[in-house]
Parts: C-alpha cells; sequence; structure tokens
C-alpha cells in the first residue's frame, strides 16, 4: 500500500472515530437537557418543586458546559496531530493552582477537599499550555467518578530519574470508584468510553495520553491503595524537566 494511500486511511478512521463519537456523546447531551427542560415545564406551577427546578437547571448547565468541552477537546486532538507545538518551560504549581480553582468553580455544589505535597518548590517542565487540559481532565474524572459526599482529592509533585532522564513527576491521587485492573491498559485509548463506568468519558483521557506524548512524557493509572481497584486512583504523569 502506498504512502498516500496509508495516510489517507489513518485521516478517515481519524474522521470517522470522531463523528462517532460526537454523535454518541451529543446525543447523551441533548436527551439530558431535553429530559431536564421537560421536567422543568411539568414542575414550573408547582411552587414545592423550587428546589428540584433549580437542580435540574444545574443539570443543564453542566451539560451545556461537557459539550464544550467535548468540542475543544476534538480541536485540541485535531491540533495536536496536525501540527507540531514548541515547547518551553512550565510551572506545574501554576497551572495546577488554575486547575483547582477551574474545578471548585465548576462542581460548586460538591464538597471538594484538596491537599498538595511538594517536595520542591523549583519544578519547570518542558512542556505548553495544554498542560492545564490535562490536570483539569484528569481532576474533572476525580469529582465526576466517586460515590462519596466529600472528594477527597491529594496532588504530589516531585522530581525523579528515569533511564537518566530527569523527570517532574506528578500524582494525582482521588478516593474515587477506581479502574478494574483490566481496563488500566485501554483507558488511554482512542475510543475507550466506558473506562470507569457506564458513563461516557468523551475525549478527556485520549486528549491527556496524547499531550503527555508530546511532551516525551509517560502517563499510566495505578490503584490509590495498593492491591484494592475500589478505593480510589492514582494518576502518574512523568514530564521532562526543564534544565
Amino acid at each position: 500500500m502506498e504512502e498516500h494511500e496509508i495516510n489517507f486511511r489513518k485521516a478517515y478512521n481519524r474522521v470517522s472515530f470522531y463523528k462517532d463519537l460526537l454523535a454518541h456523546d451529543i446525543n447523551n447531551i441533548l436527551q439530558n437537557i431535553s429530559s431536564s427542560c421537560e421536567l422543568i415545564s411539568i414542575y414550573s406551577d408547582d411552587h414545592s418543586k423550587t428546589k428540584k427546578i433549580n437542580e435540574l437547571s444545574e443539570i443543564i448547565k453542566e451539560q451545556i458546559i461537557r459539550g464544550e468541552k467535548l468540542i475543544s477537546n476534538i480541536r485540541k486532538l485535531t491540533q495536536l496531530e496536525d501540527t507540531e507545538f514548541k515547547l518551553g518551560p512550565k510551572d506545574p504549581h501554576e497551572l495546577l493552582k488554575d486547575a483547582i480553582e477551574y474545578i471548585l468553580n465548576r462542581f460548586r455544589q460538591r464538597e471538594i477537599q484538596f491537599k498538595v505535597e511538594i517536595s520542591d518548590k523549583n519544578h519547570i517542565v518542558l512542556a505548553n499550555e495544554f498542560l492545564l487540559d490535562v490536570f483539569e481532565n484528569i481532576l474533572i474524572n476525580a469529582v465526576q467518578y466517586t460515590t462519596n459526599q466529600v472528594v477527597e482529592i491529594m496532588i504530589k509533585i516531585s522530581k525523579q530519574e528515569f533511564n537518566r532522564k530527569k523527570y517532574i513527576k506528578i500524582q494525582i491521587l482521588d478516593n474515587g470508584i477506581g479502574i478494574p485492573h483490566k481496563k488500566k491498559k485501554v483507558i488511554f485509548q482512542d475510543g475507550n468510553n466506558n473506562a470507569k463506568s457506564g458513563k461516557g468519558m468523551g475525549l478527556g483521557l485520549s486528549l491527556v495520553k496524547k499531550i503527555i506524548e508530546s511532551y516525551n512524557g509517560k502517563i499510566w493509572v495505578e490503584n490509590r491503595i495498593k492491591g484494592d481497584t475500589s478505593k480510589g486512583s492514582n494518576f502518574i504523569l512523568l514530564i521532562p524537566e526543564d534544565v
């Protein structure tokens, strides 16, 4: 098979993947919005349902945000595949602060507790602005995929040498439902919409993996508590240090 045919097939498969994913996830989003609007219409004349109406309004807002994020992620994935981005020094501490603020504002109705452990203030990685998307996507999953009333997220940042290369190691630990062992190897693959539960995770972790790989970094997931897949996850990122 000639090179141009291989490239065409890859482009066709990529477009098909994005089309199927958009059709599936956007349809779910519209169904959730439609159901919420219908219930609001039913409850509108019942003053005792004010709290329920407010909850349904929040669901609609959340679904709109979900749709916007899905489209944004697809744009960024295509950019990562079609363009080479310049990398430069980035402070992960500052980007994590921005990501945490975003999460607290987005999930105002949830009780979320963050704890950050930093081994050294001098942690500069070789990355770009997409690193913020990495942090946001992982933190969003930590909030959404838990049955606990209080969401607990611990972030650890340290230095590590791997294969004679210097990295900044970032661990994001949550107290969510965890990820079964057999899912850990496929959780970052394109089209994997069912990693943690029946809810679709969209392009979030596919985007995360592609971004980290564009930095020549590594990412994987372990159990928060060794040997127990049901007590939360530990997402581990190794990003080249800017030296």
